[in-house]
């Protein structure tokens, strides 16, 4: 048996969306009425989604703000590196929001330049593509950077020049208590919360013995803390590693040799798939292994040993939006029918961050950092996005993320993920 069966304000503009929305519902109401409930539910739907679609639209041209003639939106996500695979896909759900305002004449009419920058999953090269951003483009207002290292390397530059910040991915929980009240926001739950998922899903699947394997650095170290807190004395041995090292059967050989019964792993797709690899040359697919989203993506099975340990081993978390959320589903299709694939995860995170700053923008009436700032706080109070609400706390973090709990599965020889469960 292995481990996994074993284991089992609030301006006018604003308030008008949300009236337009609320009329163009009750349209749908009346509509779906004369039908079933099923097609009641359509016509709600359809309707506030119409509303909310015009009611943005409406927000961005009723505005008359001293802007200028093109407005540049920053970019900075990991397109080579560890997250490269990852981040290639993330930025298309910026793409997307931009195209879209684009396609229906901007803010106040002027048209939004996106800049696009690669950081390479590194701090050093995130740095200098945000000094690129602000002192030679003259960014304001930045979507990214997706690795919580170089958002921490950024926090105190973008700071210093009141430039905004909105990270789609990026989960430490320090980002909260080193940059509060600043200009540093995140449309995804910190790690505080999946911390806490994944502690309580190895209790839950009755692990008592718990190796910790991590990634060394804020990420994995976050969650690792986070969830400590849950498992407490079941932790039987914590073990960092290089991700840059690329093997890791020194690591295996320290769990083997603990006989655990449950593994919580953090890691991203390149150093993953070499673990995972090595652990099932090592026969350690025995054990339930609860892993962070860092290694939730098709990517993980271009390896075909990485892809049989997970099927046999893995369950995970990652963030989701919630069930049945309609307008996760209208961002869905817009998605395919631009690049011909289903989202990946963040982009619904990336895309809402860059309509969000869109609209800050627009609601500020000025291109200038700490009044787009303040207006993202407005913004945020209203704003229903593709993976949910998105209201800031004091701190610029999500008040609320849902978990979607994953498997891994096979059939007629492919692997696929597979949604299992919620949490909370």
């Amino acid at each position: 048996m292995n481990g996994k069966s074993k284991a089992i304000s609030t301006s006018i503009a604003l308030i008008a969306i949300v009236v337009i929305a609320i009329i163009a519902g009750a349209a749908g109401y009346y509509a779906g009425q004369a039908a079933t409930s099923e097609a009641y539910q359509r016509g709600y739907n359809e309707g506030r989604q119409a509303g909310l679609a015009e009611g943005r639209q409406q927000a961005l041209q009723e505005v008359s703000p001293v802007l200028p003639r093109e407005i540049k939106i920053g970019c900075i996500m990991s397109l080579t590196g560890l997250l490269g695979p990852m981040g290639a896909n993330i930025v298309k759900g910026v793409q997307l929001a931009v195209d879209e305002v684009n396609s229906r004449g901007g803010i106040a009419g002027r048209r939004i330049v996106l800049i696009v920058e690669d950081d390479a999953t590194d701090a050093t090269r995130g740095l200098e593509a945000l000094k690129k951003l602000v002192e030679v483009d003259g960014c304001q207002i930045v979507i990214g950077p997706m690795a919580s290292g170089v958002l921490r390397a950024m926090g105190s530059y973008a700071n210093e020049h009141k430039v905004v910040l909105i990270s789609p991915t990026a989960t430490a929980p320090y980002i909260t208590t080193e940059f509060p009240d600043d200009y540093i926001f995140r449309t995804v739950g910190s790690d505080t919360l999946q911390g806490k998922a994944l502690g309580e899903l190895l209790v839950e699947k009755g692990a008592s013995r718990i190796v910790v394997l991590v990634m060394n650095n804020p990420y994995g170290v976050g969650v690792m803390q986070e969830a400590g807190k849950v498992l407490g004395t079941r932790v039987i041995k914590t073990i960092t590693y290089d991700p840059a090292k690329l093997d890791f059967t020194t690591e295996l050989q320290m769990v083997k040799d603990l006989k655990p019964d449950g593994v919580l792993y953090v890691g991203y797709y390149e150093d993953g798939k070499i673990m995972f690899r090595q652990a099932l040359e090592m026969g350690l697919d025995n054990i339930l292994w609860v892993c962070a989203e860092g290694i939730y993506g098709d990517p993980m099975f271009e390896d075909p040993a990485a892809a049989e340990f997970m099927s046999r081993a893995c369950i995970g978390t990652r963030p989701s939006a919630p069930v049945g959320l309609e307008s996760f589903e209208v961002f869905k299709s817009k998605f395919k029918e631009k690049f011909g694939e289903d989202p990946s995860m963040y982009a619904d995170t990336a895309y809402d961050a860059t309509m969000m700053a869109i609209l800050a923008i627009a609601k500020a009436g000025e291109y200038d950092g700490a009044k787009i700032r303040d207006a993202l706080k407005d913004v945020s109070q209203t704003f229903m996005g593709a993976s949910g609400y998105k209201l800031f706390d004091e701190n610029g973090d999500q008040l609320y993320q849902v978990y979607e709990i994953w498997d891994v599965v096979k059939r007629d020889g492919e692997y696929k993920f597979e949604a299992i469960g919620y949490w909370p």
